[in-house]
């Protein structure tokens, strides 16, 4: 789909399964080395990091090559290394910048 495409109320997926691989680096990146992210529980997972499953919809925003004004997100429960994770983005308004 091209930009042109889109219209409010337009609805775009993502789905990913977060690796420790991923946290790791995410952790080197953020500093943000708590135990909790670092150290496998007792069935070798560890937590992923909140606002690394929040780059699921700036994946959606980069596809179209749009920039995002509003992000309203909650976070309900943890994400475990292994997991598979699903964002649903709803564009409520779109706004063409001039060239």
């Amino acid at each position: 789909m091209i930009i042109e495409d889109i219209e409010a109320g337009s609805v775009f997926c993502y789905e990913r399964t977060f690796t420790l691989e991923d946290v790791q680096q995410f952790s080197a990146i953020s500093g943000d080395e708590g135990d909790h992210h670092m150290v496998p529980d007792e069935y070798g997972r560890v937590v992923v990091h909140g606002f690394l499953t929040a780059t699921l919809p700036t994946k959606i925003g980069g596809d179209f090559n749009v920039v995002a004004r509003d992000f309203t997100m909650k976070f309900v429960r943890p994400v475990f290394t292994g997991d598979t994770i699903r964002c649903e983005v709803t564009m409520h308004r779109i706004e063409k910048q001039e060239q």
